[in-house]
């Protein structure tokens, strides 16, 4: 049973037919669940992605807690998002980058990692190192909620649909689309994963309700959706407050 910081026992809060996967409460959110995995003695680590993304303030979390040097790429803008500045307050060096599609910013990235002989991560985290104790983890939470109808979550790389269409196959589990559909459809899911895609880009903020605290870029775009959608007893994922 988990029983560290990073990888703390699932919180699951029942809201009439929906249980919520509470993993706002965990210190950088879901990704944190696996990152060590990934991370592993790595002296610094490198990664390129949205300004808002739950990912580089993961990272930023865990630089923090374990004094490991974080260095974070991402594309220029005026004024820095609030999870930029929590980053840079748990010890962060972050670089803007110019003309900064997201080709561009991890191009930067990996460049930088390479010259510096770091650690570069792709967009999600996504690799077979994280995503298999991803999957035990979620595995869990189904041996704790017992049987479902149906599982709902945000997805932005594709990596947490994915993983929760093993963990809970043949359960239907949605996957909402609300990062680069380009990149989702380019993942093999299995048979009983659907995805919906949020009308509007990532970097717009959700105002939805939630009795919960949830991500406007993320999770709440998800929760929208589910709330709309989904039949019978649900479980939703949160990933980031």
């Amino acid at each position: 049973m988990p029983n560290n910081w990073w990888q703390p026992k699932p919180i699951i809060e029942e809201h009439n037919r929906f249980l919520v996967v509470r993993d706002d409460l965990v210190p950088g959110g879901s990704k944190m669940r696996f990152l060590p995995y990934l991370v592993q003695d790595a002296k610094e680590v490198v990664f390129g992605g949205p300004f808002c993304g739950g990912a580089p303030y993961a990272l930023s979390v865990w630089g923090g807690r374990t004094k490991t040097k974080v260095t974070l790429f991402y594309a220029k803008r005026n004024e820095l998002h609030i999870r930029q500045k929590k980053a840079l307050k748990n010890g962060a060096t972050i670089y803007q980058v110019k003309y900064g599609r997201m080709s561009n910013v991890q191009a930067k990235a990996r460049r930088y990692a390479k010259d510096k002989g770091a650690l570069f991560l792709p967009l999600g985290f996504d690799v077979p190192e994280a995503s298999n104790p991803f999957i035990q983890q979620m595995k869990l939470v189904r041996s704790m909620v017992g049987n479902v109808d149906q599982v709902w979550a945000a997805t932005g790389s594709g990596m947490l649909a994915r993983c929760l269409g093993k963990a809970f196959d043949p359960i239907p589990v949605h996957g909402v689309i609300v990062g680069l559909a380009s990149r989702n459809e380019k993942q093999t899911y299995s048979s009983n994963v659907t995805l919906h895609k949020y009308p509007k880009d990532f970097s717009w903020s959700s105002g939805y309700e939630s009795p919960f605290p949830s991500c406007g870029n993320y999770d709440l775009k998800a929760w929208e959706m589910c709330r709309k959608l989904s039949k019978g007893k649900t479980l939703f994922w949160n990933v980031l407050g």
